[in-house]
């Protein structure tokens, strides 16, 4: 069944940069590291689909897509509702309740903190925000990490952000300077 799962997701995220199967596989290896006492299957089910339909409501879009698939592998009825559950609230103003939704939550948002949070972020503002500049880049990174910060449920999640979002406000920072340096000269 996961290969089967992997297949699809593989199918479904070929050829994206932030949100493609890299970025897929370290939301699930991260998400192990925030909890002790889970269902892997869920887990790795919600995980692989959480991203799979990129149209907005891209959460809504890609759970509805996800059920459909795990009802043609056979998945257990009780455990689709659980991975749905999970991809619906995997936004950071989600609102997961079992401990598989929480741990892809904030699994989710960590890869979007630290040096791989702010390229992706860098991709997403271009790609999805349609930013023109390197100031609505910052801007839209800043917001996030605020956003993010503010969202993350587990301890262990936290901790692990804590040295991420160090990283990313210095790199911001530094970006900045060095923006302001090319804005000056003009």
């Amino acid at each position: 069944m996961r290969q089967i799962i992997m297949q699809y997701c593989r199918d479904m995220c070929a050829g994206r940069l932030a949100r493609g199967i890299d970025h897929i596989n370290r939301v699930y290896h991260i998400a192990k590291q925030l909890a002790d006492d889970y269902d892997d299957e869920i887990l790795y089910a919600a995980t692989y689909l959480h991203d799979i339909i990129l149209a907005e409501p891209h959460q809504l879009q890609s759970a509805e897509k996800a059920e459909a698939v795990l009802h043609e592998v056979g998945f257990e009825p009780d455990k689709i509702k659980k991975v749905k559950d999970a991809i619906l609230n995997h936004i950071p103003e989600g609102n997961p309740k079992s401990i598989e939704a929480i741990m892809l939550h904030d699994a989710d948002i960590l890869d979007s903190l630290g040096m791989v949070g702010i390229t992706r972020l860098a991709i997403g503002a271009f790609f999805w925000k349609g930013s023109k500049t390197m100031d609505e880049v910052v801007k839209l990174i800043r917001e996030y990490k605020k956003r993010a910060e503010e969202h993350l449920i587990l301890d262990r999640a936290k901790e692990i952000a804590k040295k991420r979002i160090e990283f990313m406000n210095r790199a911001l920072d530094e970006l900045e300077k060095e923006i302001s340096i090319v804005e000056t000269a003009k």
